[in-house]
């Protein structure tokens, strides 16, 4: 019967912080998740459109005509920012 109500008061304190971990998980992979199906992004220093479809090169040398948020079929990575063409200003993208 100990065990019982001391797993209840261990429970019943874990479930808040437990459940904003899901939250701030939930957050970022929504963040994720509408980057990947959207085909341009505003880059934050000049106001001009990023598209995000196009011709990539991943680092370990692949090039495919695709969308940037796909996963390299060689090495599984995926990029950690893109560049405006316009004012060569770099935007992090969100992990996933």
């Amino acid at each position: 019967m100990r065990g019982i109500v001391f797993d209840f008061v261990l429970w019943f304190f874990a479930c808040p912080v437990l459940f904003i971990r899901w939250l701030f998980r939930l957050i970022r992979r929504y963040r994720f998740y509408r980057m990947a199906y959207t085909t341009r992004i505003t880059c934050t220093t000049c106001g001009a459109e990023i598209s995000l479809l196009g011709v990539w090169r991943c680092r370990c040398g692949w090039t495919s005509a695709s969308h940037l948020m796909r996963r390299c079929p060689i090495c599984g990575s995926l990029p950690r920012m893109v560049r405006c063409f316009n004012c060569g200003a770099t935007e992090l993208l969100p992990e996933p």
